[in-house]
C-alpha cells in the first residue's frame, strides 16, 4: 500500500460528515521510529456549523472534550456552532487573525474587489504562514498546552476552511512527534482534494464579488494549500531552531515536559 492509499484509508474511514469539509484525523500516521500516531483522539476540519442533527448525533460519538476554534471574532459571528450535550465539548476560542484588522466577510470581500488587479494573493498567503508561525506563539503554545494535560483528549482544531492555520497546526504537531517530513506535507496537502468542491463555490462567489475582475487561477492561491506555503515557513523554522522542538520550547516558550506529555498521548 503506498503512503498516499494509507493516508486516503485513514482519513475516510467511518467518521465522515457530508456538512463538514476537510474533516479528518490526525493521526493514524507512522512515526520515523517505527511507532505510529494514535488514532481517534485529535481531529481536524473546516468550522463545523453546519452540521445537521443526524450528524451531530454522529459527531458526539467521537466523544470530544476539547473544539479548539481558530476563527476570529468576526469569522464566528455568522457561523456559530451548535452542541446538543451542553456538557461536552467545551469551545475554546484561539483566534489566529491575517489580516491587521478582523475583517467581516463582506469587508473581506470588499478588500478583494478594490484591490483586484494589483493583490498578489500568492505572497499573502505566504506572508500569513509566517505570521502564524512568529507571531501566534502564544496561540500555539495555548493549543498545545492544554491539548498535554490530563484531560483534554479527544479534541478537535478547526478555523474556517481547516487548511491554512489548523493545516499548520497540525503539521507542527505531527512533526514533533516523529511523523517524516514526506507524509506530514503529504497529508497537509491532502486539504486539496478534500476542499476541491468548497474551493470551486467559494471562487464562482469571489469572482462574482469582484465583478469578475479575478480569475480562477488568480485566486487559486487563496482557496487551496501549495507545497511552499508549508515548506518555506518550516525551512525558516529550522534554520533558526534546529528543530521543530526547539522552536516550540524557545520561540513558543512550551516546557520539554509538556512536549514529551503530548507524545506520549498522541503516540502508541
Amino acid at each position: 500500500m503506498g503512503m498516499n492509499t494509507a493516508i486516503n484509508a485513514v482519513h475516510r474511514g467511518e467518521r465522515q460528515f457530508i456538512n463538514i469539509g476537510n474533516f479528518r484525523d490526525i493521526g493514524g500516521l507512522p512515526t520515523s521510529d517505527g511507532r505510529m500516531m494514535r488514532t481517534g483522539i485529535l481531529f481536524r476540519s473546516d468550522e463545523p456549523s453546519q452540521l445537521t442533527v443526524q450528524e451531530m448525533e454522529k459527531f458526539q460519538t467521537l466523544k470530544l472534550k476539547k473544539i479548539y476554534d481558530l476563527r476570529t471574532p468576526n469569522e464566528r459571528a455568522s457561523k456559530l456552532f451548535r452542541i446538543l450535550n451542553s456538557q461536552r465539548p467545551q469551545i475554546i476560542n484561539v483566534p489566529i487573525q491575517q489580516n491587521e484588522k478582523d475583517y467581516t466577510r463582506f469587508q473581506y470581500f470588499k478588500l478583494l474587489m478594490t484591490s483586484a488587479r494589483t493583490i498578489d494573493l500568492n505572497t499573502m498567503m505566504k506572508d500569513f504562514y509566517r505570521k502564524i508561525a512568529f507571531q501566534c506563539t502564544d496561540q500555539i503554545k495555548e493549543i498545545i498546552v492544554q491539548l498535554a494535560d490530563e484531560d483534554e483528549l479527544p479534541a478537535l482544531i478547526h478555523c474556517t476552511s481547516g487548511k491554512d492555520r489548523t493545516g499548520m497546526l497540525a503539521a507542527l504537531i505531527q512533526l514533533l512527534v516523529g511523523v517524516p517530513y514526506s507524509i506530514v506535507m503529504e497529508d497537509y496537502l491532502f486539504s486539496n482534494e478534500l476542499n476541491q468542491s468548497r474551493a470551486d463555490q467559494q471562487a464562482k462567489l469571489i469572482r462574482k464579488m469582484s465583478l469578475f475582475r479575478l480569475s480562477k487561477d488568480r485566486l487559486k492561491p487563496l482557496l487551496e494549500v501549495r507545497r511552499d506555503y508549508l515548506e518555506d515557513i518550516l525551512e525558516e523554522i529550522l534554520s533558526k531552531y534546529g528543530t521543530i522542538e526547539n522552536y516550540l520550547i524557545k520561540a513558543c516558550g512550551i516546557s520539554e515536559k509538556t512536549l514529551q506529555n503530548l507524545r506520549d498521548k498522541l503516540i502508541t
